[in-house]
């Protein structure tokens, strides 16, 4: 046993570490300690360039993705549309992004009719392969291409909710497993 004393101590400590962060992530809490996440950006849309320094909203719900995902995409950005639908008359204070993972597929009005499926105010966005890999690194988003077939290839992705400031500055993250009216609890405490 003692001769695993030191490994177990260092395995609690970085689980103290880590629980704030991984807490964070599961439940929607606020405060994120430490974490470099997020920053304006600048992507297409069928209107043309989108900065999120002139977006004007005073929040912003941002998801990761691409339209050909065949499940966790369409619930996510469904679950999205419902949070913005249950905050009711402060909706509009509230903008809606979906930032595509997969610009090679992903034609800027692919993404915008496909974001408009869900709620017609949320924007599309898409770019080139550069622009899309800067923003995600921004937001550490996790996309890796699986398969060879150039045109029936998935995206393996991760897959969470980003609520923005308006100077895109993390407010909370919500993962698959965070409940709608949590959500929009968050949201609604800092309108």
């Amino acid at each position: 046993m003692k001769r695993y004393a030191p490994l177990l101590v260092a395995c609690l400590l970085a689980g103290l570490v880590a629980f704030p962060f991984i807490r964070n992530l599961t439940t929607g809490e606020r405060g994120m300690p430490g974490a470099q996440i997020g920053g304006h950006f600048t992507l297409q849309t069928v209107e043309g360039s989108l900065d999120t320094a002139t977006l004007g909203s005073d929040l912003m719900l941002i998801y990761f993705g691409y339209t050909y995902c065949p499940d966790v995409c369409p619930t996510e950005l469904a679950r999205m549309a419902a949070v913005v639908d249950g905050l009711g008359d402060d909706r509009e204070r509230v903008s809606g992004l979906f930032v595509t993972v997969d610009p090679e597929r992903d034609t800027v009005s692919a993404v915008a009719e496909y974001a408009a499926v869900f709620n017609p105010t949320f924007f599309g966005l898409s770019g080139d392969r550069q622009s899309i890999e800067q923003v995600m690194r921004q937001y550490q988003v996790y996309a890796q291409r699986v398969g060879g077939d150039p045109k029936s290839y998935t995206v393996d992705h991760s897959s969470r909710i980003y609520l923005m400031d308006r100077d895109a500055k993390l407010m909370a993250l919500f993962s698959m497993d965070t409940e709608i009216p949590v959500i929009i609890d968050q949201v609604q405490s800092f309108l």
